[in-house]
């Protein structure tokens, strides 16, 4: 474990030092390894070189100033080593898609790396697709389940459970139709999974239900953290990993923090099976303030 607290103590380092060159040999000091033995052996744990680290973790950093002082763009790509604004926004752009100057005026979505740590698993130093947005607040329609003070080993057990046609199969009591039935279009569009006062809810808006006997549910107008996966993937899969990566590694190191219990999964999906498994993806939103 000796070993874990020096490299995490030498990422620390990095940290403190990205608007700075940092000192190679001091970091690797840390670590207790050589400069070369330390460079391989970062890259081989996190999937990058320390130089593309460093790269992402100062343009995420960059955005966060964009959006929240009001100094010069030419200011900012001094502070994160550029030698000018023109090749800090070629580098801006290229990580975030989207320029420095556009994204200050309109916003948008960002591509943010957290921290990285070592434990028995690296976490943290991965690619989230993340933007802040302005929700206007809506009411949905569905059913709850309590997780709290239950038999669920976890929530992904619970989960599983209420999506399943074969166990609760809450989609079947939201909407007409099934899942890949030909010809039905009755599940397409977005659904919401809502974890809050220990509870579960599978839920739509009032127009994309088959009954008035639903739970109503009120979404918060307010400032959330949206996070996106890639398409295609399984939800019992794609959630756990998103949510650790934003609890455990965005979180901790953002200029945020959760504002109450609330978290929200919102699902895209089409009941026709091949272009579900195609065109799906997930996002979590949680609402925030700054800290």
């Amino acid at each position: 474990m000796n070993m874990l607290k020096q490299l995490n103590a030498a990422i620390e380092y990095i940290e403190a030092n990205l608007c700075a060159e940092f000192d190679l040999d001091t970091a690797a000091g840390i670590a207790c390894l050589n400069a070369d033995s330390f460079i391989r052996f970062f890259s081989y744990m996190t999937g990058m070189t320390l130089t593309e680290y460093v790269r992402r973790r100062r343009l995420t950093l960059a955005a966060q100033d964009l959006q929240h002082s009001k100094a010069p763009i030419v200011d900012i790509a001094t502070k994160y080593a550029y030698s000018s604004a023109a090749a800090f926004s070629r580098a801006f752009a290229k990580q975030h898609g989207v320029t420095p100057s556009a994204y200050r005026k309109n916003g948008g979505s960002l591509k943010v790396y957290p921290p990285a740590s070592f434990h028995i698993m690296i976490k943290g130093a991965k690619e989230m697709d993340f933007r802040i947005i302005e929700f206007e607040g809506t009411d949905v329609y569905g059913v709850s389940k309590q997780y709290e003070d239950m038999d669920y080993k976890n929530r992904e057990e619970l989960r599983h459970a209420m999506w399943a046609e074969n166990c609760h199969d809450v989609p079947g009591q939201l909407c007409e139709g099934r899942w890949n039935q030909p010809g039905s279009t009755s599940y397409d569009g977005v659904w919401y999974g809502i974890w809050q006062d220990g509870k579960y809810m599978i839920a739509r808006r009032r127009s994309d239900t088959k009954t008035d006997e639903l739970e109503m549910r009120k979404l918060p107008a307010g400032t959330y953290a949206a996070f996106k996966t890639a398409c295609g993937g399984l939800a019992w899969e794609e959630f756990p990993k998103l949510f650790e990566l934003i609890f455990d590694s965005w979180l901790p190191a953002s200029e945020y923090r959760h504002k109450y219990d609330l978290a929200i999964e919102v699902l895209h999906l089409w009941t026709d099976r091949d272009r579900r498994k195609e065109k799906r993806y997930y996002e979590v939103w949680i609402p925030v303030e700054l800290k």
